[in-house]
């Protein structure tokens, strides 16, 4: 009867227990203490900044617009490989900062831990026009307006060029109504949250994206060009170098790039052009022969250059090995001043034209640390003066080495502007000229075959010499 007695009473106290269940708080036991239950914004951002460094110094196109020339390894100066993944993109940088923007649309309260909301989502989409950009200006056309769905449209359609960049102004636009001075950032590795250089910086990059386009849709390039012109760079102080360190974790590309190997030297397109003009920047662009004598550039593109290393001119130390200040510019004042002068020449503005290329000139002197006395000897120069007859290609030509190692850009404005005009690599392994573009990846192909098929066939051949929708020339 005994043991009855107490069973019963085990049950009922059980029950009791299960019965007093929701009051009872048993904390959070399935909850792993050092993984966030939420996204960090914060750790997005910076995230993304970090593949800054993949195009402000990227290899290609200073090789395609001949400011540099491989000395072993030739094969990339020979355009040897122009099939390119930009997958990485999408499922990094982009889908970062597309996470971003849901998030703080979606529960905007949960995230202000990390900045203003409205600063949030104008940072995020301005860096998403700034990375479309280089993509659609890379490839043509890209997935946008169905990419970064994740599993619900793996598939995504491809969007013509001018679309995407139409997409991008509009994001850039809001992105600059939005925008809140006065408040807050975190995660911003580039202006530690100094919203007044994001206006900057969209505005600059508007202005670039403006005369990327002006062949072929001149009235919109105009519009587009003139709205943002008064809040770009307004000086060299402005100029927008990636914060590299020296420290191992987030030094510069092209200190990775010699440890292993000195493989990268000026070509001798580039350093026969300065020194036939006495352009004083050749002192800041390379070093001189570790065996002595003048500048000399590496035969470019060539199978065997047959050269000694020590006979040549690499890359000065200043951008290899250290690279803070030198080598990763995102957007110069020299830039901004030689798009003027062109927006002159067109008719755009009523600024005079050869006043806005001489500063570009000048800025570009600065930038490198010419002495003002040696940019006024350059600028007597009987090829550099300014000759109206000639004013846009001096101005591309002027552009094209202040642009040195700003590869991206430089390879843009050198298909649009066609100018210098340089001649294609003597021992090419493909192509009929200098790459116009880079081929779609074989996994676009076989993993989205149907829409990559309607872009070919939209846009031309899937080949590195199929022209992009704004290179007209």
């Amino acid at each position: 009867m005994k043991k009855n007695i107490k069973f019963f009473g085990i049950v009922a106290l059980s029950l009791g227990l299960l019965g007093s269940c929701e009051t009872v708080d048993f904390g959070n036991e399935n909850v792993n203490p050092n993984q966030p239950s939420a996204a960090s914004t914060q750790a997005l951002l910076t995230n993304a900044l970090r593949s800054m460094p993949a195009k402000v110094s990227e290899v290609e196109g200073n090789m395609w617009v001949q400011y540099i020339a491989q000395v072993t390894y030739t094969e990339e100066s020979r355009y040897a490989t122009t099939q390119r993944s930009y997958d990485g993109w999408y499922a990094g940088a982009l889908k970062d900062l597309q996470e971003i923007i849901d998030l703080n649309i979606a529960n905007p309260e949960a995230y202000t831990g990390s900045g203003s909301t409205n600063n949030q989502l104008a940072v995020a989409k301005i860096l998403k026009a700034y990375y479309f950009k280089h993509l659609t200006d890379s490839w043509g056309m890209i997935p946008f307006s169905e990419a970064l769905k994740g599993v619900e449209n793996i598939t995504p359609a491809f969007d013509t060029q001018e679309a995407v960049y139409m997409a991008s102004f509009d994001l850039i636009d809001e992105a600059l109504a939005s925008i809140e001075t006065a408040g807050a950032l975190k995660g911003d590795i580039l202006f530690s949250g100094d919203m007044n250089k994001w206006k900057k910086f969209a505005n600059t990059l508007k202005m670039v994206m403006a005369l990327r386009i002006s062949d072929v849709a001149p009235a919109t390039a105009q519009t587009k060009f003139k709205e943002a012109m008064s809040g770009a760079l307004a000086s060299s102080a402005d100029n927008m170098h990636y914060p590299y360190l020296t420290e191992d974790t987030n030094d510069n590309p092209w200190q990775d790039r010699f440890e292993t190997r000195e493989d990268y030297a000026l070509s001798d397109v580039f350093v026969d052009h300065l020194l036939a003009h006495n352009d004083p920047r050749v002192a800041s662009y390379a070093e001189l022969p570790a065996a002595g004598g003048n500048y000399v550039g590496v035969p470019y593109g060539v199978a065997n250059p047959n050269v000694l290393q020590a006979n040549i001119s690499f890359i000065a130390d200043e951008v290899i090995y250290d690279g803070t200040t030198a080598g990763g510019m995102i957007f110069s004042y020299a830039q901004v001043a030689f798009s003027m002068a062109e927006a002159a020449e067109r008719g755009w503005i009523t600024d005079d034209v050869a006043t806005w290329y001489y500063k570009g000139i000048d800025a570009s002197m600065e930038q490198w640390g010419v002495s003002s006395a040696d940019a006024t000897a350059y600028k007597a120069g009987a090829e550099v003066v300014f000759n109206s007859a000639k004013a846009m290609e001096q101005i591309a030509t002027q552009k094209w080495v202040a642009l040195y190692l700003q590869g991206a850009e430089a390879w843009a404005e050198w298909r649009r502007l066609d100018f210098p005009v340089l001649s294609p690599a003597p021992d090419a392994e493909s192509g009929t000229g200098i790459p116009v573009r880079y081929g779609y990846s074989a996994n676009v192909a076989a993993l989205n075959e149907a829409n990559y098929n309607a872009a070919v066939a939209a846009q031309g051949a899937d080949t590195q010499d199929t022209k992009l929708w704004w290179d007209v020339k």
